[in-house]
């Protein structure tokens, strides 16, 4: 796939790009991100981002935020206006080609016209997130390109906040008696610089034996809440050992954490269990509140019967059958939490603005949100919060999306190795499936 590389620095060779509607609104910052290069808008395009100011949630506030954006640059058919820091221009076109179109093309559709101003454009590029469009470009012998600006690299979605290590005798003994070790003495199996909060699987070169421990400050400590059990809830394997210690560390020491993995890891379960010990039992946060990313939700929202729980309760049925699962008396057990406040279900779009404090925010089937959502999210965080991030980066639902440019993607590059994150990536055999599902799964995966 082409990737457009707006990283590179000026080089005074302009190319044209006719950006397709799609891509503004999915990003209405990119107008700064072609360095400089000409930006071309389609007339059909102005159309188009007309019909979805008024949309609401996420699409409609990039819309809104890109038409404010276009109307300052000042530009028009004839006159094209500087954008950004890096000599780039902008314009709008109303020239349509259609040399070289089918007849079955209906040429009123806006994409088409796209495709038309691009076309009659000698050189231009067209730049879509459209898979259908592309290909139509390419039958018409257009050049054109994805956008993937907001693309992150495998490298990044690989990590999984672990690695192993290996350290002296003496070393490997003073751990063995709950002593701290320099991170400095440490060597990584690949070479690898150990990052904070990072977890380690301690060897010794000499036997078997292997110690687990966290990465804070300078030192690899022990692990404060491996004995622990949160809301009675006992990890299975070391992803949950680790995942148990990332939730329940204070939100001043770790104010989000990541968890990344496929389903029946056990992310939600954790994360309620860890969130109700510390906002019931223990009185560290006031509430806990829920919320997810859904594909139609903000589409359909308005329509629900009943107040915003009632609206939502159905996106969030995932997190209630953990808790049912967790909580004494199961479902009215559960109610009364809803009842008494401890626990909120609220929708993604009406977090922003808000700042939450001293409670703990989960976002869940975050792989669904898109990169301005997350940033949403993630600014969020009052004193006192804990943001808990969770997702499938292997089940994307929403057709703008892909593995590498959603919300959950865009949080690991930006946040993982910083002080104020822990990113926990569960491997696949530490799925706690029943033995029918794991079996089923397993076989998926060969087709």
């Amino acid at each position: 796939m082409v990737t457009i590389d707006t990283q590179t620095a000026c080089t005074g060779k302009r190319k044209t790009f006719v950006i397709d509607t799609n891509v503004i609104m999915a990003d209405p910052d990119c107008f700064f991100k072609f360095d400089d290069n000409l930006i071309v808008i389609p007339d059909a395009v102005i159309e188009e981002l007309d019909n979805h100011k008024e949309d609401p949630g996420d699409t409609g506030y990039n819309t809104r935020k890109a038409c404010r954006a276009l109307d300052s640059f000042g530009a028009d058919m004839e006159n094209e206006m500087p954008v950004g820091d890096c000599s780039g221009a902008l314009r709008f076109t109303s020239e349509a080609c259609f040399e070289r179109f089918p007849d079955s093309w209906d040429r009123a559709k806006n994409d088409n016209r796209i495709l038309a101003a691009a076309n009659a454009i000698p050189g231009a590029i067209l730049v879509s997130r459209d898979t259908n469009v592309r290909i139509k470009a390419r039958i018409l012998g257009i050049p054109v390109q994805n956008y993937r600006h907001e693309a992150v690299e495998e490298d990044y979605l690989t990590y999984r906040g672990r690695t192993a290590a290996y350290a002296s005798e003496e070393d490997f003994l003073a751990f063995s008696e709950k002593k701290p070790i320099p991170v400095s003495s440490l060597k990584t199996e690949d070479g690898s610089l150990l990052l904070p909060n990072e977890f380690v699987v301690l060897k010794n070169r000499k036997t078997d034996l292997e110690l687990i421990g966290i990465v804070r400050g300078e030192c690899l400590e022990h692990l404060r809440f491996q004995n622990t059990a949160p809301y009675k809830i006992r990890p299975r394997n070391l992803g949950q050992y680790f995942a148990i210690e990332a939730l329940l560390a204070p939100a001043d020491e770790i104010p989000l954490v990541i968890l990344t993995g496929s389903a029946g890891t056990a992310k939600t379960l954790l994360t309620l269990a860890c969130a109700l010990e510390q906002t019931e039992n223990k009185e560290m946060y006031q509430r806990i509140t829920l919320s997810r990313a859904n594909v139609e939700f903000d589409r359909y929202i308005g329509a629900l019967p009943g107040e915003e729980e009632d609206k939502i309760g159905p996106l969030m049925r995932g997190c209630m059958d953990n808790l049912e699962q967790i909580v004494p008396m199961g479902y009215d057990g559960m109610m009364r939490l809803f009842d008494e406040g401890i626990i909120r279900a609220e929708a993604l779009g009406f977090l922003r603005g808000r700042s939450l404090v001293k409670q703990v925010l989960y976002i869940d089937e975050a792989q669904n949100t898109t990169v301005s959502q997350m940033n949403g999210i993630l600014t969020r965080c009052g004193e006192g919060a804990k943001i808990v991030v969770s997702g499938d980066l292997n089940q994307i639902d929403t057709p703008r999306l892909d593995r590498h440019n959603n919300g959950l993607a865009h949080a690991i590059k930006l946040m993982a190795g910083d002080p104020d994150c822990c990113v926990v990536g569960f491997l696949d055999s530490e799925a706690t499936r029943s033995r029918l599902a794991a079996k089923v799964a397993e076989k998926i995966s060969r087709i």
